[in-house]
């Protein structure tokens, strides 16, 4: 008698685990592959956007050392300024400061690179810049 009446209780607790797996399986398999291509574009660290500096113009120490405080500086300036905004306010204004904090950014930058450096600098700028012109004259959209 026990087993009859355990008996349809436990399939019914069967199905129900085997269900809340398939489901739970399902959603896993939705939203891993998001979770990890997200994961693959977070920006990159003041330390990795100096290091990528240092690499292509030749920097010393010292100079990585301010590269980082300068890419250090604008995360806190962005980070500031996205805080103060509410999730509705990514308006021309905001849009703006953020446009004005990378200007300065992009100043700091040259600030730090030594004269032959900031010429690289400045070229490689300009070229990633479409529609623009690069220093030799040439329209790089050719």
């Amino acid at each position: 008698m026990i087993v009859t009446v355990a008996g349809p209780s436990v399939r019914v607790w069967i199905l129900a685990v085997a269900l809340g797996s398939f489901a739970a399986g399902t959603v896993v398999g939705f939203l891993l592959p998001n979770m990890m291509a997200s994961a693959a574009q977070m920006p990159a660290t003041p330390e990795q956007e100096a290091g990528e500096i240092t690499q292509k113009y030749g920097l010393s120490d010292e100079q990585h050392r301010r590269m980082v405080m300068v890419f250090e500086e604008q995360e806190r300036q962005d980070l500031k300024i996205l805080m103060a905004a509410k999730p509705h306010q990514l308006d021309p204004d905001l849009q703006s400061k953020r446009l004005l904090q990378s200007r300065k950014t992009q100043q700091r930058i040259r600030f730090v690179l030594d004269e032959q450096q900031r010429a690289l600098y400045d070229r490689d700028s300009t070229i990633n810049k479409p529609g623009t012109n690069s220093s030799s004259g040439e329209d790089e959209n050719r």
